[in-house]
């Protein structure tokens, strides 16, 4: 069982601001991206509507808002970009959240990107590989994206929907 922490993960902030939901770049990414990338996302439930403020490269600003009514599903998605060609690896977890609107259109929220769990899915036993499960560790992005794929889910009552990739 490897030990979580929020140390190990790079997801965005949450926080409640009066009525509103807002959710931001995590700190660590702008601080790597020096300022270069930044996304808000605010859910509004009294105007029934989100915010998705987006800016890049400092300068180029991007504001959309899209109403409760044209959303009709969240997705919700998975990737594992430390599965190698090895039976047992670490994984390197991408889960990743958006809006799937009634023109089919998906839009991308955030990620959220840490390192999973240890796991060993070949011939040989696990004890082979006791310093591997002895000493892992990983991050909360599992936990922090479903709690927020969930939050959203029942402040615009929708589903839950696999992402399309």
């Amino acid at each position: 069982m490897a030990s979580s922490s929020r140390l190990f993960s790079i997801c965005p902030r949450v926080a409640k601001r009066g009525s509103q939901l807002v959710a931001c770049t995590a700190w660590r990414l702008r601080v790597l991206s020096l300022g270069w990338l930044y996304r808000e996302v605010r859910i509004d439930p009294g105007k029934q509507e989100i915010e998705i403020y987006r800016r890049y490269l400092w300068v180029f600003p991007r504001r959309r808002r899209v109403r409760f009514g044209a959303i009709a599903a969240i997705t919700y998605g998975y990737e594992d970009f430390g599965s190698s060609l090895s039976w047992a690896h670490d994984s390197v977890d991408l889960y990743s959240v958006g809006l799937r609107l009634h023109d089919c259109q998906e839009l991308h929220l955030f990620y959220f990107f840490g390192d999973g769990e240890f796991s060993n899915d070949g011939p040989l036993p696990d004890w082979l590989y006791w310093d591997e499960f002895l000493f892992d560790s990983s991050g909360t992005q599992e936990r922090e994206s479903r709690t927020f794929a969930e939050l959203l889910s029942k402040m615009i009552d929708v589903s839950i929907v696999p992402a399309s990739r």
